[in-house]
């Protein structure tokens, strides 16, 4: 991400700032967004409110992934015990089950996340749980299959999907390359710039050479999703093989503290691509020039020719000063729309609607203006006229008068018309501030194309097969040293380790 890196207080305020900032933007140019883009906003902004509410400091981990993939063993490998419910017949998925490791049970965040209290492993209050404070602040997920024959739970995987902080999608060496998960949900992470590892499970029943060959080739997969540094990450949750290196890439997220604001700031970015529809590409709202606006009038509202003729009565050239010039709503309405013509210019239409709209109507500035202007003190330095005819020349008088009437006019004008439009354009600064993160977060164009079946690179091999990362493989294969990494690979940037020798 392009947020600056911070400690997780000061990180935390950052985000916050930018929420608020948004809901307040949406606010102000409710109307300029078209109602599908505004109710994917707010609901953008609810939920990185609420998670921002719940503080950054868990790590809210889920693991993904479609029928016979082994979440649930994996779930149990990782949590070091077997969950299981009471009353519930296993294996089953159908609802989130959740462990926490830590001393606080995370109430207010599993509430949140809609994990039902009877599906919560809070391994602190577990006998048989080690202490494990390398993952303490750690919430694990077990989402039901998202290619379940019950739509209850495929609803439930694309309504958790969004709210956690690091996925982990599990795959097996049959269905690693099935279109509903690559096209409906690697391919949308990738987009979103979710932070994400990819764990092919079952890797016990494979030879080493076929299980290379399915790595190469998910690894290929992948970065046709876009997920050019997400590395795969062979395991088998039932003999634990390649466990231990998992398991240190969660103790890397936990440590980092940071994973929960790379998901708010990747929600934040995701919303600036969905406002990119209702903004111009380059546009840069300019206030008009209100001294312009001011000028004009102050000269339709007859203050020149009225600050003229009391010159010519300190001067004694007259006897008074006319009555004031009535203005009219008509003229008034024509500068009014020459500045919302100008306070628009290169914007959408829609933005010309709401700049339109927030501005005091042609009547209302009439009447203010016609009352700031009754209340400049004409006749006093008339009565004070020898005064002026011994001191004071017509011209200086007549400047006076009108730097008197512009200034009323300005106070009238500012709330009504000005400051109404700075808000609209710093509404739309706003929003562009997350489209242009949103550009600067994208990533690079890949080709889309893709087969309608897929093959295991073994049977069909590519014609440039991505490598799979070396030292993940070499605890499955037990071979190397097993060392574990140090934080998740989409945090340090790596793009895989070089091909390692043929074995």
């Amino acid at each position: 991400m392009s947020f600056d890196h911070l400690a997780p207080r000061d990180e935390t305020s950052v985000l916050r700032e930018r929420v608020e900032r948004l809901r307040s933007s949406l606010t102000w140019a409710r109307a300029a967004i078209p109602g599908d883009v505004r109710r994917e906003l707010e609901a953008t902004i609810d939920r990185c409110e609420e998670r921002l509410r719940l503080g950054i400091d868990w790590t809210v981990v889920a693991l993904a992934g479609g029928t016979g993939s082994g979440k649930s063993t994996l779930f149990n490998a990782l949590a070091g015990m077997s969950f299981a419910v009471p009353g519930v017949a296993r294996p089953t998925t159908s609802e989130v089950s959740a462990a926490v490791w830590g001393p606080d049970p995370a109430h207010a965040l599993l509430d949140w996340l809609g994990v039902a209290p009877q599906r919560r492993l809070v391994r602190a209050q577990a006998p048989e749980a080690d202490a494990d404070p390398a993952l303490g602040g750690l919430i694990l997920l077990d989402l039901p299959d998202h290619d379940s024959v019950n739509a209850h739970n495929r609803a439930t995987v694309d309504r958790m999907i969004p709210m956690v902080d690091l996925l982990l999608w599990v795959v097996d060496p049959q269905k690693y390359a099935d279109h509903a998960i690559h096209d409906g949900y690697l391919r949308v992470a990738s987009d979103h710039g979710q932070p994400s590892l990819v764990v092919l499970n079952h890797v016990d029943r494979l030879t080493t050479e076929d299980g290379w060959n399915v790595a190469r080739d998910l690894q290929r997969l992948l970065a046709e999703d876009g997920m050019h540094s997400v590395p795969v990450m062979p395991v088998s949750a039932r003999t634990g093989q390649g466990v231990d290196v998992l398991r240190a890439e969660l103790e890397g997220a936990v440590e980092a503290r940071s994973v929960a604001a790379d998901a708010v700031a990747a929600d934040l970015v995701e919303a600036g691509r969905t406002l990119e529809r209702a903004l111009a590409r380059d546009a840069e709202p300019v206030l008009p020039d209100v001294a312009e606006l001011v000028a004009a009038l102050t000269a339709a509202a007859g203050v020149d020719a009225r600050a003229q003729a009391a010159a010519l009565v300190v001067s004694g050239k007259a006897q008074q000063v006319p009555q004031p010039a009535v203005l009219g709503r008509e003229v008034v309405e024509r500068e009014r729309l020459d500045w919302v013509d100008a306070a628009s210019e290169g914007l959408p239409v829609t933005w010309r609607t709401v700049i339109d709209d927030a501005v005091a109507p042609a009547e209302l500035l009439t009447e203010r203006i016609a009352e700031a202007l009754a209340a400049v003190p004409w006749e006093t330095p008339v009565r004070a006229s020898g005064l002026f005819r011994r001191g004071a020349k017509g011209t200086a008088f007549a400047r006076a008068m009108v730097e008197q009437g512009r200034a009323a006019v300005l106070g009238a004008i500012s709330p009504l018309v000005v400051a109404p439009t700075e808000l609209i354009h710093q509404a739309y600064r706003n929003l562009d501030e997350l489209t242009e993160l949103a550009r600067s977060e994208a990533p690079p164009e890949v080709p889309r194309d893709r087969p309608d079946s897929r093959v295991p690179a073994h049977v069909a091999e590519p014609e440039e097969p991505h490598t799979a990362p070396a030292e993940l493989w070499e605890p499955v294969a037990g071979e190397g040293d097993g060392r574990p990494h140090h934080g998740p690979a989409h945090l340090r940037g790596d793009a895989g380790a070089p091909e390692p020798d043929a074995r």
